[in-house]
């Protein structure tokens, strides 16, 4: 039996992008970050720690998606944990996940388990845009913008499988936008 209903797809998993590593001399070599610097990579990290739980909602809710929520799922892990490597780097402690956490609406079927994965990779993006934007460092805002494209990767994917369009959106990750 099949938990599609007709009309409805499910991102394509070889769409999603490749999880986020750091690339070659991420470190910034200073040891410590500006304040306002941590604090962007703190609540990117935040952000992480969330996805990583809404995602065990979406694949409750869109079976037929795990090998998309899969990838997101390695590729938040790997995200969060360059983060916390990054914070340390810049002499402060990272945050952990929080003992619970709310939707902003409830999760009862797919089409709303996949508008919750455009949430989280919308909220996402607008975090690691938020790091990208307070750091000089070019190599940060280099790893900065390579999470913020891989959400906006994802939400290419999810807006295509809960069919919206356009299947972009100008300025991912931007305050005033909505997923």
């Amino acid at each position: 039996m099949s938990t599609t209903r007709p009309g409805e797809t499910t991102p394509d998993p070889s769409a999603a992008a490749a999880p986020t590593t750091a690339p070659p001399g991420s470190s910034t070599g200073t040891g410590s970050l500006a304040k306002d610097t941590i604090d962007a990579l703190q609540a990117a990290l935040a952000s992480e720690h969330a996805a990583l739980w809404a995602y065990g909602l979406v694949a409750a809710y869109d079976p037929k998606a795990a090998a998309a929520v899969t990838a997101a799922i390695t590729s938040h892990q790997n995200t969060r944990d360059l983060a916390a490597n990054l914070i340390v780097q810049g002499g402060a402690t990272p945050v952990g996940p929080d003992p619970a956490y709310t939707t902003p609406h409830p999760v009862t079927d797919v089409a709303t388990a996949q508008a919750l994965a455009l949430i989280i990779e919308s909220d996402c993006a607008a975090a690691w845009r938020s790091v990208a934007g307070h750091t000089d460092d070019s190599t940060l805002r280099g790893t900065a913008l390579s999470a913020l494209t891989d959400c906006a990767m994802r939400m290419v994917s999810w807006r295509k499988a809960a069919g919206d369009t356009p299947l972009t959106i100008p300025f991912p990750g931007a305050p005033t936008q909505s997923a």
